[in-house]
This record gives C-alpha cells, structure tokens and sequence, in this order.
C-alpha cells in the first residue's frame, strides 16, 4: 500500500510525505525577508521546517523549490509592504476590480483607499478591524466606508453591488468574501518563497499589522549555540544552495551588524553571501555572516530569479514581548 501511494505520488507530480526526522527544521529571530515588489514580512520569531515542492531537497537558488512550513510564528508587516502586495500580486491582474490602492493605519485600525472599475472609476476608502478566522484567515471587518464622496452603511451597495463582485476574478487569488468581511490567505498572498501556517492571532501595533502563527514556540524548536540574536538556523535534512548540498544541514546565517533586523532577501541571498564570510564548527556545521542587504552597494543585482526593487534599511522591530 506505501509503494502505491508513492508511486501514484510521483505520477502526479507531487512530493512525496517527507519524514520528521529528514525534515530542514528551522528557526528564524529578528529578520526582514525582502520578497521582491517592495514587499517585506518581519519575523520576529519562527519556528518550523523547509517543505520542498519538488521531488528533492529544498534549493536556495530556486525559491519556488521550498515552502516555510511554520509551527509557531509572530511576524509583522508595515502599511507600505501590504501597499504593494495588494497594487504588485493580489490586483495585479488586467482585469483586477480595483487598482491604486494605498494602505495605512489609522489607530487600532487599518485604512484602504483606491480606485473601483465599474464604469468608469471610483474612489474609495475603507477602514477596518483585524482579525483571524477560525481557519486561519485574516479578517477585514469594515467599519466605515466611503465612495466618491459618499458614506455607505454596506460595502459599496450606494453602487449596487456586493463585495463579493469584486474577486469573481481568476485575476484575485486568496481573497473571499464573508457578508461585508473581506478574507485574506496569507498562505497564497504572498510570492515565493511562501510562509505557510495556521494564523491564529491578529492585531495591530506600532503601526504595524502583527499576526501569530500557531501557538507557543514549541520545546522541541531547534536553536543555535551562542548569543545570536539575529539569525536564520537551519538543521537536519538535506539542503542545497550555489554548488553545494549539505546533508545532515548545520547550517546558521547570521547578521553581521546585530544593532537592527536582519534584512535578507532570499532572492538576492548570493550576493549578501559573497560580501560576508563563512567559517566551520566544531561539529561540522558551517556559519555564516552576512551583512544586511541595504549595506550592500547599488553595484549588485544578480538575483535568484526576477530582480527586486532597490531596498532601504528597514527600522528595528518593536513589539511588546
């Protein structure tokens, strides 16, 4: 029955189940990753593995190759990367309903503005709550919304429409309609290399919108030796990246500059890995610093795949503990 299962497996192309103990368990603190587009998630603290999507071990050089499969996580995102992941993949589409969209917050709430295509265009803007859903999705609740000009008590019925009519689209992906809610994937939002996990918490802090992955860090989550407050650790399994496969993965990439969150981009990572150093350890493993990406000159642009968007140094993370 178990070679059945495989083999029906590699007829359909899909990967088969990889065992616990072959898994790339990982653990990241304090890291921007830089996904391209202008848009960044702030890891605060994770704690899961690599899920490959291939038939083979997960590949630095191919960030479609790996899915990060979180246990527990709490990361935040900034008014501005929500901006350009909805404008540059959830409506990017031709024929996306609305464009131009802009995002802040405004409180404990979060604010949305842009253009409607029914007709000709209209503006509008939204404010709504936060929330998680049950199954792990992120809520919009509005609470007042705006449309050229006009205060409507329902989400755009002044036009006699639903919101729903805004994502019948094979153009929107990760985005259903709940009543007046919107509800947003965050496991199909956002590009590779994707995050994916069970949300179970979101709020609003610091100007930033948090989310929490799961619940507690679990015991058995995997940490390096040392003071690292800044890091990416990687264990177990098998992992490749350049030229290199590393099996039994010991693998730490470390900040080199501590003082602010570790940007990285996992597009770009070769160039982060060539301006820092490496050095073994006693047990085999290989540690790694880099320094952030927006200490790298403006020279270097050879990404993994599709180049990304000159990057600022991003602002410490702040959160309550």
């Amino acid at each position: 029955m178990r070679r059945l299962a495989l083999s029906l497996l590699l007829c359909l192309g899909l990967p088969a189940a990889v065992p616990a103990d072959q898994r790339v368990a990982t653990r990241m603190r304090n890291v921007v990753f830089r996904v391209g587009d202008g848009v960044e998630v702030r890891v605060i603290d994770l704690a899961g593995h690599l899920l490959s999507t291939t038939n083979s071990a997960p590949v630095f050089d191919n960030i479609s190759s790996y899915v990060v499969a979180v246990d527990a996580a709490r990361v935040a995102m900034t008014p501005e990367s929500l901006t350009n992941l909805m404008n540059h993949h959830v409506f990017s589409g031709e024929h996306a309903p609305i464009k131009n969209i802009t995002i802040g917050i405004d409180g404990g709430e979060l604010t949305q503005s842009g253009t409607l295509k029914k007709g000709v265009p209209v503006p509008f803007s939204i404010k709504a709550t936060v929330a998680a859903t049950p199954d792990g999705r992120l809520r919009l609740h509005p609470t007042s919304i705006k449309a050229a000009g006009f205060v409507s008590k329902r989400v755009l019925d002044f036009f006699g429409i639903e919101l729903e009519d805004l994502v019948k689209t094979k153009h929107v992906n990760g985005v259903a309609v709940d009543g007046d809610d919107l509800l947003l994937d965050p496991a199909q939002l956002l590009p590779p290399p994707q995050m994916r996990g069970h949300l179970t918490r979101a709020w609003i802090e610091n100007g930033l919108v948090m989310q929490q992955f799961g619940g507690a860090t679990p015991r058995t989550a995997i940490a390096p030796a040392g003071r690292h407050t800044n890091y990416m650790y990687y264990r177990g399994g098998t992992l490749r990246f350049g030229k290199l496969t590393m099996r039994d993965a010991d693998l730490l990439l470390v900040d080199s500059d501590p003082k602010d969150a570790f940007d990285f981009s996992p597009k770009n990572y070769n160039d982060q890995l060539i301006a820092g150093y490496s050095k073994n350890t006693a047990a085999r493993g290989l540690i790694v610093y880099m320094p952030d990406l927006g200490d790298l000159p403006a020279r270097r642009a050879t990404p993994v795949s599709t180049p990304a968007p000159a990057a600022e140094k991003p602002a410490p993370l702040k959160t309550r503990p």
